[in-house]
Protein backbone atom coordinates (compact mmCIF):
# COMPACT_ATOMS: atom_id res chain seq x y z
CA UNK A 1 0.00 0.00 0.00
CA UNK A 2 1.30 3.49 -0.75
CA UNK A 3 2.14 5.64 2.22
CA UNK A 4 -1.18 7.18 3.34
CA UNK A 5 0.45 10.49 4.32
CA UNK A 6 1.97 10.90 0.86
CA UNK A 7 -1.25 9.95 -0.91
CA UNK A 8 -3.36 12.46 1.00
CA UNK A 9 -0.80 15.27 0.80
CA UNK A 10 -0.43 14.92 -2.95
CA UNK A 11 -4.17 14.52 -3.53
CA UNK A 12 -5.01 17.74 -1.70
CA UNK A 13 -2.05 20.00 -2.43
CA UNK A 14 -1.79 19.11 -6.11
CA UNK A 15 -4.60 21.67 -6.42
CA UNK A 16 -3.07 25.15 -6.99
CA UNK A 17 -5.93 26.76 -5.03
CA UNK A 18 -4.88 24.82 -1.90
CA UNK A 19 -1.28 25.90 -2.42
CA UNK A 20 -2.32 29.54 -2.74
CA UNK A 21 -4.16 29.30 0.58
CA UNK A 22 -1.05 27.83 2.20
CA UNK A 23 1.23 30.54 0.81
CA UNK A 24 -1.06 33.36 1.96
CA UNK A 25 -0.64 32.08 5.53
CA UNK A 26 3.10 31.44 5.41
CA UNK A 27 4.70 34.16 3.29
CA UNK A 28 5.28 37.75 4.39
CA UNK A 29 2.68 40.20 3.14
CA UNK A 30 5.24 42.12 1.06
CA UNK A 31 6.07 38.91 -0.82
CA UNK A 32 2.41 38.02 -1.36
CA UNK A 33 1.71 41.49 -2.76
CA UNK A 34 4.38 41.00 -5.43
CA UNK A 35 3.19 37.54 -6.51
CA UNK A 36 0.46 36.89 -9.08
CA UNK A 37 -1.03 33.98 -7.16
CA UNK A 38 -3.93 33.72 -9.62
CA UNK A 39 -1.39 32.49 -12.18
CA UNK A 40 0.20 29.77 -9.99
CA UNK A 41 0.44 26.51 -11.97
CA UNK A 42 1.55 22.98 -11.18
CA UNK A 43 4.68 21.68 -12.93
CA UNK A 44 5.76 18.14 -13.76
CA UNK A 45 7.74 16.53 -10.96
CA UNK A 46 9.84 14.32 -13.23
CA UNK A 47 13.16 15.39 -11.73
CA UNK A 48 12.25 15.73 -8.06
CA UNK A 49 12.89 12.12 -7.05
CA UNK A 50 16.37 12.25 -8.57
CA UNK A 51 17.23 15.61 -7.05
CA UNK A 52 15.82 15.25 -3.57
CA UNK A 53 15.66 11.45 -3.13
CA UNK A 54 12.18 12.14 -1.90
CA UNK A 55 8.76 10.60 -1.77
CA UNK A 56 5.87 10.82 -4.21
CA UNK A 57 4.34 13.60 -2.09
CA UNK A 58 6.79 16.23 -3.38
CA UNK A 59 5.00 18.80 -5.54
CA UNK A 60 6.38 21.52 -7.80
CA UNK A 61 4.79 24.80 -8.91
CA UNK A 62 5.62 28.05 -10.70
CA UNK A 63 4.16 31.42 -9.79
CA UNK A 64 5.04 34.70 -11.59
CA UNK A 65 5.99 38.01 -10.04
CA UNK A 66 3.64 40.80 -11.02
CA UNK A 67 6.54 42.71 -12.57
CA UNK A 68 8.08 39.79 -14.50
CA UNK A 69 10.09 36.70 -13.69
CA UNK A 70 8.83 33.82 -11.58
CA UNK A 71 9.26 31.76 -8.42
CA UNK A 72 9.89 28.02 -8.44
CA UNK A 73 8.04 26.44 -5.52
CA UNK A 74 8.46 22.91 -4.15
CA UNK A 75 6.36 21.37 -1.35
CA UNK A 76 7.96 18.49 0.54
CA UNK A 77 6.26 16.34 3.16
CA UNK A 78 8.57 14.94 5.84
CA UNK A 79 7.10 12.31 8.15
CA UNK A 80 10.17 10.33 9.13
CA UNK A 81 10.61 9.36 12.78
CA UNK A 82 14.08 10.89 12.51
CA UNK A 83 14.19 14.18 10.54
CA UNK A 84 16.61 14.22 7.62
CA UNK A 85 19.95 15.82 8.58
CA UNK A 86 20.82 16.41 4.95
CA UNK A 87 17.65 18.33 4.08
CA UNK A 88 19.43 21.72 3.69
CA UNK A 89 21.84 20.11 1.22
CA UNK A 90 19.01 18.40 -0.66
CA UNK A 91 17.21 21.73 -1.01
CA UNK A 92 20.40 23.45 -2.17
CA UNK A 93 20.97 20.77 -4.82
CA UNK A 94 17.47 21.26 -6.16
CA UNK A 95 17.90 25.06 -6.14
CA UNK A 96 21.13 24.79 -8.12
CA UNK A 97 19.50 22.56 -10.72
CA UNK A 98 16.65 25.04 -11.19
CA UNK A 99 19.17 27.84 -11.62
CA UNK A 100 21.23 25.85 -14.11
CA UNK A 101 18.11 25.12 -16.16
CA UNK A 102 17.10 28.81 -16.07
CA UNK A 103 20.57 29.91 -17.23
CA UNK A 104 20.52 27.39 -20.06
CA UNK A 105 17.08 28.52 -21.22
CA UNK A 106 17.76 32.29 -21.15
CA UNK A 107 20.58 34.69 -21.84
CA UNK A 108 19.67 36.60 -18.70
CA UNK A 109 22.06 36.23 -15.78
CA UNK A 110 19.22 36.73 -13.30
CA UNK A 111 18.16 33.73 -11.24
CA UNK A 112 14.61 32.78 -10.20
CA UNK A 113 13.87 32.54 -6.50
CA UNK A 114 13.39 28.94 -5.40
CA UNK A 115 11.19 28.36 -2.33
CA UNK A 116 11.18 24.85 -0.92
CA UNK A 117 8.60 24.41 1.85
CA UNK A 118 9.22 21.42 4.12
CA UNK A 119 6.10 20.32 6.03
CA UNK A 120 7.05 18.15 9.01
CA UNK A 121 4.58 16.10 11.05
CA UNK A 122 6.66 13.51 12.86
CA UNK A 123 6.04 12.28 16.38
CA UNK A 124 8.53 14.80 17.74
CA UNK A 125 9.56 18.30 16.64
CA UNK A 126 12.18 18.71 13.91
CA UNK A 127 15.63 18.27 15.47
CA UNK A 128 17.85 18.07 12.38
CA UNK A 129 19.81 21.01 10.90
CA UNK A 130 17.74 23.80 9.40
CA UNK A 131 20.71 25.72 7.93
CA UNK A 132 23.36 24.63 5.47
CA UNK A 133 26.05 26.11 7.73
CA UNK A 134 25.17 23.51 10.38
CA UNK A 135 26.57 20.85 8.05
CA UNK A 136 29.99 22.47 7.63
CA UNK A 137 32.91 20.56 9.15
CA UNK A 138 34.60 23.53 10.78
CA UNK A 139 34.61 25.38 14.12
CA UNK A 140 31.63 27.68 14.60
CA UNK A 141 33.94 30.66 15.04
CA UNK A 142 35.53 29.99 11.63
CA UNK A 143 32.14 29.68 9.93
CA UNK A 144 31.04 32.97 11.52
CA UNK A 145 34.29 34.70 10.47
CA UNK A 146 33.97 33.55 6.86
CA UNK A 147 30.38 34.79 6.80
CA UNK A 148 29.12 35.60 3.30
CA UNK A 149 32.05 33.80 1.70
CA UNK A 150 30.24 30.52 2.44
CA UNK A 151 26.97 29.44 0.82
CA UNK A 152 24.07 29.56 3.26
CA UNK A 153 20.50 28.27 3.06
CA UNK A 154 17.85 28.16 5.75
CA UNK A 155 14.97 25.70 5.46
CA UNK A 156 11.49 27.06 4.94
CA UNK A 157 10.19 24.65 7.58
CA UNK A 158 6.59 24.32 8.73
CA UNK A 159 6.77 22.05 11.78
CA UNK A 160 3.19 20.99 12.48
CA UNK A 161 4.21 19.32 15.74
CA UNK A 162 4.88 22.75 17.27
CA UNK A 163 1.66 24.45 16.15
CA UNK A 164 -1.61 24.52 18.10
CA UNK A 165 -4.59 23.50 16.02
CA UNK A 166 -5.82 27.10 15.78
CA UNK A 167 -2.59 28.13 14.01
CA UNK A 168 -2.50 25.40 11.36
CA UNK A 169 -2.14 27.18 7.99
CA UNK A 170 -4.03 26.87 4.68
CA UNK A 171 -7.76 26.83 3.92
CA UNK A 172 -10.61 24.27 3.78
CA UNK A 173 -9.26 20.95 2.47
CA UNK A 174 -5.61 21.95 2.88
CA UNK A 175 -6.10 23.04 6.47
CA UNK A 176 -8.08 19.91 7.32
CA UNK A 177 -5.35 17.78 5.75
CA UNK A 178 -2.62 19.44 7.84
CA UNK A 179 -4.74 19.14 10.98
CA UNK A 180 -5.16 15.42 10.39
CA UNK A 181 -1.45 14.98 9.72
CA UNK A 182 -0.58 16.94 12.86
CA UNK A 183 -2.62 14.38 14.84
CA UNK A 184 -1.67 11.39 12.68
CA UNK A 185 0.02 9.67 15.63
CA UNK A 186 -3.08 9.93 17.83
CA UNK A 187 -5.12 6.73 18.18
CA UNK A 188 -8.25 8.39 16.74
CA UNK A 189 -8.72 11.06 14.07
CA UNK A 190 -12.53 11.01 14.09
CA UNK A 191 -12.74 13.80 16.75
CA UNK A 192 -10.59 16.04 14.51
CA UNK A 193 -12.92 15.40 11.57
CA UNK A 194 -16.03 15.89 13.71
CA UNK A 195 -14.76 19.25 14.95
CA UNK A 196 -13.96 20.46 11.44
CA UNK A 197 -16.91 19.41 9.30
CA UNK A 198 -17.13 22.91 7.80
CA UNK A 199 -13.65 22.34 6.29
CA UNK A 200 -14.82 18.99 4.92
CA UNK A 201 -17.88 20.71 3.41
CA UNK A 202 -15.68 23.34 1.77
CA UNK A 203 -13.45 20.64 0.26
CA UNK A 204 -16.45 18.66 -0.97
CA UNK A 205 -18.19 21.70 -2.47
CA UNK A 206 -15.11 22.98 -4.27
CA UNK A 207 -13.43 19.77 -5.42
CA UNK A 208 -16.03 17.02 -5.28
CA UNK A 209 -16.00 13.47 -3.98
CA UNK A 210 -12.62 12.15 -5.16
CA UNK A 211 -10.27 14.16 -2.89
CA UNK A 212 -12.90 14.02 -0.13
CA UNK A 213 -12.91 10.22 -0.41
CA UNK A 214 -9.10 10.24 -0.22
CA UNK A 215 -9.23 12.30 2.97
CA UNK A 216 -11.84 10.06 4.58
CA UNK A 217 -9.81 6.97 3.68
CA UNK A 218 -6.88 8.53 5.50
CA UNK A 219 -9.00 8.96 8.64
CA UNK A 220 -10.03 5.30 8.45
CA UNK A 221 -6.39 4.23 7.99
CA UNK A 222 -5.06 6.26 10.91
CA UNK A 223 -7.86 5.55 13.43
CA UNK A 224 -8.04 2.53 15.70
CA UNK A 225 -11.86 2.46 15.76
CA UNK A 226 -14.67 2.86 13.22
CA UNK A 227 -16.67 6.11 13.16
CA UNK A 228 -19.40 6.53 15.76
CA UNK A 229 -23.08 7.05 14.94
CA UNK A 230 -22.75 10.84 15.00
CA UNK A 231 -19.97 10.81 12.42
CA UNK A 232 -21.83 8.28 10.28
CA UNK A 233 -24.92 10.49 10.31
CA UNK A 234 -22.78 13.49 9.31
CA UNK A 235 -21.24 11.54 6.44
CA UNK A 236 -24.65 10.36 5.25
CA UNK A 237 -25.69 13.98 4.86
CA UNK A 238 -22.63 14.76 2.74
CA UNK A 239 -21.75 11.82 0.51
CA UNK A 240 -23.70 9.45 -1.68
CA UNK A 241 -24.71 6.08 -0.14
CA UNK A 242 -22.48 4.20 -2.58
CA UNK A 243 -19.45 6.24 -1.49
CA UNK A 244 -20.27 5.72 2.18
CA UNK A 245 -20.64 1.96 1.64
CA UNK A 246 -17.29 1.83 -0.13
CA UNK A 247 -15.68 3.66 2.76
CA UNK A 248 -17.19 1.29 5.31
CA UNK A 249 -16.01 -1.74 3.32
CA UNK A 250 -12.56 -0.18 3.17
CA UNK A 251 -12.58 0.36 6.95
CA UNK A 252 -13.69 -3.23 7.57
CA UNK A 253 -10.86 -4.51 5.35
CA UNK A 254 -8.30 -2.35 7.15
CA UNK A 255 -9.41 -3.65 10.55
CA UNK A 256 -9.37 -7.24 9.29
CA UNK A 257 -5.88 -6.80 7.86
CA UNK A 258 -4.73 -5.14 11.06
CA UNK A 259 -6.03 -7.99 13.21
CA UNK A 260 -4.39 -10.56 10.94
CA UNK A 261 -1.08 -8.69 11.03
CA UNK A 262 -1.23 -8.47 14.82
CA UNK A 263 -1.84 -12.21 15.02
CA UNK A 264 1.03 -12.87 12.60
CA UNK A 265 3.42 -10.80 14.72
CA UNK A 266 2.33 -12.67 17.85
CA UNK A 267 2.97 -16.04 16.17
CA UNK A 268 6.36 -14.89 14.89
CA UNK A 269 7.36 -13.80 18.41
CA UNK A 270 6.21 -17.11 19.88
CA UNK A 271 8.16 -19.13 17.30
CA UNK A 272 11.30 -17.09 17.91
CA UNK A 273 11.04 -17.86 21.62
CA UNK A 274 10.61 -21.55 20.83
CA UNK A 275 13.10 -22.05 17.97
CA UNK A 276 15.33 -18.95 17.93
CA UNK A 277 15.75 -16.68 14.91
CA UNK A 278 13.44 -17.60 12.04
CA UNK A 279 14.92 -18.27 8.57
CA UNK A 280 13.56 -16.33 5.56
CA UNK A 281 11.51 -19.28 4.31
CA UNK A 282 9.67 -19.49 7.67
CA UNK A 283 8.90 -15.77 7.68
CA UNK A 284 7.59 -16.04 4.13
CA UNK A 285 5.42 -19.00 5.13
CA UNK A 286 3.85 -17.02 7.98
CA UNK A 287 2.87 -14.29 5.51
CA UNK A 288 0.99 -16.86 3.43
CA UNK A 289 -1.09 -18.41 6.21
CA UNK A 290 -4.75 -17.66 6.87
CA UNK A 291 -5.59 -16.34 10.38
CA UNK A 292 -7.26 -19.65 11.26
CA UNK A 293 -4.02 -21.50 10.53
CA UNK A 294 -2.06 -18.94 12.52
CA UNK A 295 -4.32 -19.71 15.48
CA UNK A 296 -3.51 -23.41 15.00
CA UNK A 297 0.21 -22.65 15.08
CA UNK A 298 -0.16 -21.04 18.50
CA UNK A 299 -1.68 -24.27 19.82
CA UNK A 300 0.92 -26.54 18.20
CA UNK A 301 4.06 -24.46 18.69
CA UNK A 302 4.79 -25.77 22.19
CA UNK A 303 4.88 -29.42 21.15
CA UNK A 304 6.20 -29.32 17.57
CA UNK A 305 9.71 -30.87 17.31
CA UNK A 306 10.98 -28.35 14.73
CA UNK A 307 9.97 -25.57 12.32
CA UNK A 308 9.81 -27.90 9.31
CA UNK A 309 7.16 -29.98 10.99
CA UNK A 310 5.21 -26.97 12.25
CA UNK A 311 5.26 -25.03 8.97
CA UNK A 312 4.89 -27.94 6.52
CA UNK A 313 3.24 -26.86 3.25
CA UNK A 314 0.01 -28.69 3.98
CA UNK A 315 -0.41 -26.48 7.04
CA UNK A 316 -1.81 -23.69 4.82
Amino acid sequence: MSNPHDCLFKSIFADPAEVVGLLRDLLHGDVIDQLNLDALVALPAESIDELLSSSSSDLRFRVPWREGGHVELVLILEHQSTPDRTMPLRVLRYTLRVWEAAMAASRSARLPIVLTLVVHHGRRPWSAPTRLSELYDAPASVIAALGDHLPELRLFLEDLTLLPDAEIPAEDGGRLTLLLMRHAHDPELWPILKGNLRLLDALLNRRGELPTFQLLRYVFERSDSPPDDEILAALEQRIRPAVKEELMRYGDRLRSEGQAEGLRIAVETLLQERFGGLPPWALARLQELHPENLQRLIREALTAPDLNTLLRPEAG
